[in-house]
């Protein structure tokens, strides 16, 4: 076997393969690991060059690679006096080539046990990336524009010291982001890696070393080392080698980010896609499922008006143009939504189009009783609830305020929006026609929760002024406390008595009695 230029060690092979796949959004820019890969025990350490695109195919080619750390001077640099420290990062060019350096998307350098690997500063400004951190030392970058979350998955911190923990470090970055700035750079991303490997089944290698105890080859864009090592010391796999390299992760085509555009959407019932300029001069609606409001009712940043089907986003961008129809859909004036919207919400929302007679017929069929007009009868009617229990409690001497009672305060809800309390938000979430037990169930606790409000002590209070012993009601919640003020009222007004004038007197008395046999206690 002369010629080595295609070959690779079978615990290694990987490495010869393209290193993005085409489909995935996300790409690893950076990873130090001690992970077993496809059963070869080994470490793998791996960052991202900038490489200007005149020069990309020269340097993947290069005999023996490039370098494959990233550069340097600190932690701790030694700079006489009156002279400037350098900060800046690098990766070592070409060994014949003095002097060469590429700039790098990772920031890293190790200190006694400690390792730190970061992504470059400069990229997170350029898309105003903002942190958001997660257990286990994991940050993720978002771009709140879109806003866009994980654009860059971060754990940074490396602790040798801590043996029990196998050491991991990684970042991802999402493809068209990491095109998008490459583009900007002119540069094509490269992976510059090390990686070591041992194994005991490859037939190679007594031919490719041929009586040797190691070998060393420099090959285009990478530098293999292999060895014959003492079984006793790896564990019964003696096969070792090395790879320092380079891969082509992408060159850009275009900047997905910094040029987004508009997409070419045909929406049902038209004839030819919709486009910015063209929306602008037309009136037209499109139609969509409500399960377009999915993603969006999870997330504070989100606001979602229930019974128009909008959304807006912190001032950033907003689909306020839409009108609810039927039971499940919603009516999208398309001008105000390519107006109003970034390229991906636009085709976010085009994703759940439906044709006008999908709609028409939902109306037809369910009428327009969609679920943010049965939330808001529940919510009146729980605020009309608690104001007559407030006007109870006045005539009673009570004093008791309607936040006292159900904490919900009909001012505020005026004032704010119907829809906007914390416990009334999930009575607006979409509900489908054809949900599952668990998504039945869990409606069914957050309409139990809106009734959680009420408040036990002040029922208690009531129901005791009315004349209800204190024994017959001491387990009760606020539930049934409630239901005993109601049945009270509905046994008064049946037998022709008035709830506080007749309360002590003996007829009415005995109705009260009747509640025992409607609603025994606890």
């Amino acid at each position: 076997m002369a010629d080595l230029s295609s070959y690779w060690p079978k615990s290694v092979a990987h490495l010869g393969e393209p290193y993005y796949d085409g489909v995935s959004e996300k790409v690893v820019i950076a990873e130090t690991s001690d992970a077993p890969f496809n059963g070869y025990k080994g470490v793998r350490k791996l960052a991202t060059a900038l490489i200007p695109l005149q020069q990309v195919e020269e340097i993947l080619s290069a005999r023996g690679g490039i370098g494959w750390e990233v550069k340097s001077w600190g932690p701790c640099p030694c700079v006489e006096s009156g002279r400037s420290y350098d900060t800046s990062f690098w990766i070592e060019g070409r060994k014949e080539i003095k002097g060469e350096r590429f700039q790098t998307v990772i920031n890293t350098w190790s200190y006694h046990n400690q390792e730190v690997l970061l992504p470059d500063n400069v990229m997170l400004m350029a898309y105003g990336l903002v942190p958001r951190y997660l257990s286990d030392g994991i940050v993720c970058w978002d771009d709140p524009s879109a806003p866009t979350y994980d654009v860059l998955w971060v754990r940074s911190r490396i602790d040798y010291g801590r043996k029990t923990v196998r050491p991991l470090a990684q970042i991802t970055m999402r493809r068209d982001y990491l095109e998008d700035y490459c583009s900007l750079k002119r540069c094509a991303a490269v992976a510059v890696y090390y990686e070591e490997r041992y194994s005991s089944d490859d037939e190679t290698f007594a031919e490719i070393l041929k009586g040797q105890e190691g070998a060393q080859f420099e090959l285009p864009g990478r530098l293999l080392g292999m060895a014959i090592l003492d079984p006793k010391d790896t564990s019964g796999s003696p096969q070792f080698c090395r790879v320092w390299g380079c891969r082509l992760i992408l060159k850009p085509a275009c900047r997905p980010i910094t040029d987004a555009k508009d997409p070419v959407l045909v929406w049902p019932g038209d004839t030819e896609p919709m486009t910015y300029h063209r929306a602008s001069q037309t009136w037209v609606y499109g139609y969509v499922s409500d399960e377009v409001l999915r993603e969006y009712e999870s997330r504070p940043e989100f606001s979602v008006h229930p019974e128009s089907g909008g959304v807006s986003y912190n001032g950033w961008w907003a689909n306020s143009y839409s009108h609810r129809i039927g039971r499940n859909h919603i009516r999208v004036e398309l001008k105000k939504l390519y107006e109003g919207c970034p390229p991906h919400v636009i085709a976010h929302w085009h994703r759940f189009a439906v044709a006008k007679e999908v709609a028409e017929q939902d109306r037809k069929q369910h009428g327009d009783r969609n679920v943010a007009v049965r939330a808001k009868d529940v919510v009146h009617a729980y605020i009309g609830v608690t104001r007559a229990l407030e006007a109870l409690s006045s005539n009673l001497g009570a004093g008791f305020t309607q936040e006292d009672i159900g904490s919900l305060v009909a001012e505020d809800l005026t004032y704010s929006g119907w829809w906007s309390h914390p416990v009334v938000k999930p009575l607006t979430a979409i509900a489908k026609i054809s949900s599952s037990r668990d998504e039945f169930l869990a409606r069914a606790v957050s309409l139990f929760q809106l009734l959680e409000n009420l408040k036990q002590a002040s029922l208690r209070n009531l129901v005791l002024k009315l004349g209800i012993e204190k024994d017959k009601v001491h387990d009760f919640g606020s539930l049934k406390l409630l239901a005993t003020l109601c049945q009270l009222s509905h046994l008064a007004a049946e037998h022709g008595h008035k709830l506080l004038e007749d309360r002590d007197s003996p007829a009415p008395r005995f109705l009260w009695t009747l509640i025992w046999g409607i609603l025994p206690p606890t």
